[in-house]
């Protein structure tokens, strides 16, 4: 279910990316993949956890390794472009039968799926390969400004003959992005996940949302990049790492999705001081704008709606249930509640209905110099992915701020309160998180 005030946005961006989509499928030399479907998937690795618990990271280490299939970020993009938004309360909460487009899912899943390290642009081929991704991506992005494959084969082309680091994603993408600034002057590189040399002056208006359509992809977004196509081969060899926030509240849907997958899932758990403080940075970072809510409320959350009228108007993150009750909150209430609603869902419904094999990975464990290298040896052996031939050295992905150790102190008055509620405090002690032990909570 969509707010009805949000349909028509819904709908007017989905048929814009969709025209893309189908352009670029057309005319692009991979072309969409034919042969491969989410049938064809033998081995599945999904990531659940709360938002800002850390899946990024994880996702991002287990996707560098070579013998593992994924897509750059989180795949809510496609759960959107297939209407696979929220549920009939509003909330992320999908009914286990709800009806969707399996094909036309399969379909934008394989066309985003690769493996390897990312190709640069050295050859035509290289670079016809990376502007169909580049659309692939801009697509979900801007679906109103409906960009052109052609426009993008011309950016990527003047791109890599005039940057300075054609081989490093973020220079080159956004040297791409500055030339289509030309022809589509709305393009904003303040919203994208690099590091902020990159971005631009944002704007000084308070917070504000990309564009003015339904967010397909929810920013910061994601820096496209061109890696080797999935066919059946691949799939049959290796396995598909997934994560996206809302997934917790989706297990029983990845069964449909990937029906013949072995689907083991890693249960990334993180100390609610420290999630609900990166939430409430994100909260009023320049992204994470989910959905705008503003038929059925005006959102009057102290912390955040003070930010300017689209604080007003747009959800961050993922909506747990009983979200409404959360509209008029203060803000780290509301963060609380969502870290406390994806893992309580992560705990009631993981099983061997929705997952083959389990394994619960504590954040602070890989973030810790002196469990890490032990503690991802347990995953890549669980995820059934080689063991890298040297350490792991920790990616920055979608930081709202440098990261540091027990960074959430420096708003404890808030967090600590926050978190002790009866509700949070049940899941935080579930998950070995006890109250009066928060000066171990990294």
């Amino acid at each position: 279910m969509v707010p009805a005030f949000e349909v028509p946005s819904r709908e007017r961006s989905i048929a814009a990316a969709r025209h893309t989509l189908d352009e670029v499928d057309g005319a692009a030399p991979d072309g969409p993949v034919t042969d491969a479907d989410l049938s064809h998937v033998t081995s599945a690795v999904a990531i659940v956890a709360s938002s800002r618990g850390g899946s990024s990271l994880l996702h991002q280490i287990l996707s560098d390794q070579p013998d593992v299939l994924s897509i750059a970020g989180e795949h809510t993009a496609l759960y959107k472009l297939n209407r696979l938004d929220r549920g009939r309360d509003g909330s992320d909460v999908l009914e286990p039968d709800v009806a969707f487009d399996w094909t036309a899912f399969s379909r934008d899943f394989m066309s985003l799926l690769g493996s390897g390290p990312a190709r640069p642009p050295v050859s035509a081929a290289d670079r016809q390969l990376y502007a169909a991704a580049a659309t692939r991506r801009l697509a979900l992005q801007w679906p109103l400004e409906e960009i052109a494959y052609a426009s993008v084969r011309e950016a990527v082309d003047h791109a890599a003959g005039t940057c300075p680091r054609p081989d490093e994603p973020d220079t080159l993408f956004t040297a791409v992005l500055h030339h289509l600034r030309v022809t589509h002057p709305r393009i904003d590189p303040s919203f994208y996940d690099v590091p902020p040399a990159f971005r631009g002056k944002a704007s000084a208006d308070g917070l504000r949302t990309p564009h003015d359509g339904y967010c397909i992809e929810e920013p910061p977004f994601v820096v496209p990049r061109a890696r080797t196509p999935a066919d059946r081969g691949a799939l049959r060899r290796h396995p598909v790492v997934i994560k996206s926030s809302v997934d917790a509240y989706r297990l029983p849907v990845l069964r449909r999705l990937m029906p013949n997958a072995r689907i083991r899932v890693i249960h990334l758990t993180r100390n609610p001081a420290a999630s609900v403080n990166g939430l409430y940075d994100g909260w009023r970072d320049r992204g994470f704008f989910s959905y705008d809510v503003s038929d059925r409320h005006t959102l009057s959350i102290d912390g955040y709606s003070q930010l300017g009228a689209a604080a007003r108007r747009w959800w961050n993150f993922d909506i747990p249930p009983g979200w409404e009750k959360l509209v008029d909150q203060p803000l780290e209430w509301v963060c609380a509640n969502q870290w406390a609603g994806a893992h309580r869902s992560a705990l009631d419904t993981l099983g061997p209905d929705t997952a083959d094999d389990i394994l619960r990975v504590p954040f602070e464990q890989i973030l810790d110099p002196a469990t890490r290298e032990q503690t991802l040896r347990s995953v890549f052996t669980f995820a059934g992915i080689p063991q890298p031939p040297r350490p792991v050295s920790l990616p920055v992905v979608m930081a709202t701020a440098r990261p540091r150790p027990a960074r959430w102190r420096e708003r404890a008055h808030l967090v600590l309160p926050a978190v002790d509620q009866p509700g949070i405090l049940d899941v935080a002690d579930e998950l070995g998180y006890r109250k009066g032990e928060e000066d171990r909570w990294v």
